[in-house]
């Protein structure tokens, strides 16, 4: 049977959520793969200090979560897709830390973009917090997590963000300077993320696939 959502119920067991569709179930399947694209294609367009810096972070937050969200082990919602534990959302985590970090960038650093001004890297990094919250949010739209799920989440992200951006200024990015041959072993670290990612895209396009396979059904 199913309920007045249209969940599928088994007797008196918890509704087994079907997966969400249309476009805010597109826009959130493809969200961590298109994030993780373009920040992959920054790299190589702009393999400096500060990207590889930031990037590793990226790395740190995604590690950090998965570490914290196996010591809670806390249940997602009744019906949610996934049975794995849900705080924090691994979602929110990486787009509030990527969003945050990205803002937060564009305010300290009055010429991050030049041919903008920064009035316009002000307006730009107000977009990303407002678009890092309202992915976020998908997460509990789409029911995959609760709010506090997908609140701590975004906490630990974004204070991951402004801490790593903070020890990158005061510290990482003045001894780069002094070292350069130093960046080589950041350049290392990241080929070694990168194909942490490689293997996460495929698993993400394996789901997708059967996804798609599940709609045409």
């Amino acid at each position: 049977s199913a309920d007045a959502e249209g969940n599928m119920v088994v007797g008196n067991s918890p509704p087994v959520r079907r997966r969400a569709s249309g476009v805010p179930a597109i826009v959130n399947e493809s969200t961590k793969f298109v994030v993780a694209s373009i920040a992959l294609a920054f790299l190589l367009v702009n393999p400096s200090a500060d990207t590889c810096w930031a990037l590793l972070g990226s790395v740190v937050n995604s590690v950090n979560g998965k570490i914290l969200k196996r010591i809670l082990n806390h249940e997602r919602p009744d019906g949610a897709v996934k049975a794995d534990p849900g705080m924090p959302s691994s979602h929110a985590t990486s787009l509030s830390y990527l969003s945050v970090y990205g803002a937060a960038s564009l305010v300290y650093f009055k010429n991050a973009a030049p041919m903008l001004g920064y009035p316009l890297q002000l307006a730009c990094a107000a977009v990303l917090v407002v678009l890092g919250v309202f992915l976020s949010y998908l997460r509990v739209r789409l029911g995959y997590h609760t709010a506090p799920q997908v609140i701590v989440g975004y906490a630990l992200g974004s204070s991951t963000a402004l801490v790593w951006l903070a020890s990158g200024i005061t510290r990482i990015f003045p001894l780069l300077a002094e070292n350069p041959e130093m960046l080589r072993v950041l350049h290392s670290v990241i080929i070694i993320a990168i194909g942490w990612f490689a293997v996460s895209a495929l698993k993400w396009v394996e789901d997708v696939t059967r996804w798609v396979k599940a709609k045409l059904k």
